[in-house]
């Protein structure tokens, strides 16, 4: 059943809500807000204030997994926000190269994050990283509008895992007019981007796949200033290590990055 405009009349004046949903015994209910927040790279202290207020406010949070993975990070760090009361629920995501089961995936869990929010429940969905930097979030987001335009929504953004390595390591990621570029280094098209050769600092990231590649490719463009690998920022397990040769010999996983510069520092 859609969501009729309804008239409330308070403090002496008529106001129209079409943020209301009929729940399961006919009662008009308000929408709940649809949070997505930015939990940052893995250490809950680079938790933002608003995220953490967020959290303690909420009736429902929403962590991602993958379908072959039981590592929940964004989960681990809002279990480590004291205040934060809320139920937890786990949403499985397919990362299988069929957009089809993404899409089916996208599709089930906006389902579960709206029939919350239909129950006049405010919900969050928390995320590694920024919610808007190549996230799951986005996706989902995109789902629930289509399924209940009316939702309210706020994003809440958070560090990302080459900012805090960046901030670790005393690394200005440019300067003066100097340019970023940001490559998903997942598939082996991406050492074929033009940012290798226009670019002054390069990131990145999910080099796990294709990284002799990848360092090839930094060498052959004439990146000879810092170059700095990182896996699992922020977790007990967090590695660094510098320097192309070094980088080539370290193991590599799911959650990494590579920070190069064009240029040494001055």
């Amino acid at each position: 059943m859609g969501n009729p405009e309804v008239f409330y009349w308070t403090s002496g004046f008529f106001y129209a809500c079409s943020s209301l949903n009929q729940n399961n015994e006919g009662k008009l209910v308000k929408i709940g807000k649809f949070y997505g927040i930015g939990v940052g790279p893995g250490d809950p202290g680079l938790l933002t204030l608003r995220a953490v207020e967020v959290l303690c406010q909420v009736q429902v949070v929403f962590a991602a997994t993958g379908a072959r993975s039981h590592d929940c990070v964004s989960g681990s760090v809002v279990n480590a926000v004291a205040g934060c009361k809320a139920e937890r629920v786990t949403l499985v995501f397919s990362m299988a190269r069929d957009m089809e089961d993404r899409r089916q995936a996208w599709s089930d869990n906006a389902k579960q994050v709206v029939d919350v929010l239909q129950q006049g429940k405010d919900c969050a969905f928390v995320t590694i990283g920024d919610p808007l930097i190549y996230s799951t979030y986005t996706y989902l987001l995109r789902q629930v509008q289509e399924l209940l335009p009316e939702v309210e929504v706020e994003t809440i953004p958070g560090i990302t895992s080459f900012q805090a390595v960046a901030a670790r390591n005393n690394l200005p990621l440019v300067e003066d007019q100097a340019t970023l570029g940001l490559i998903p280094a997942w598939t082996r098209e991406s050492t074929r981007d033009s940012q290798f050769e226009n670019a002054d600092t390069l990131v990145l990231l999910k080099t796990y796949h294709h990284r002799q590649e990848i360092l090839a490719r930094l060498r052959e463009s004439g990146f000879v200033g810092e170059c700095i690998y990182a896996s699992r920022v922020g977790l007990d397990d967090e590695m660094m290590v510098s320097g192309i040769d070094a980088i080539a010999q370290v193991p590599d996983t799911y959650l990494s990055l590579i920070i190069a510069k064009r240029k040494p520092e001055r």
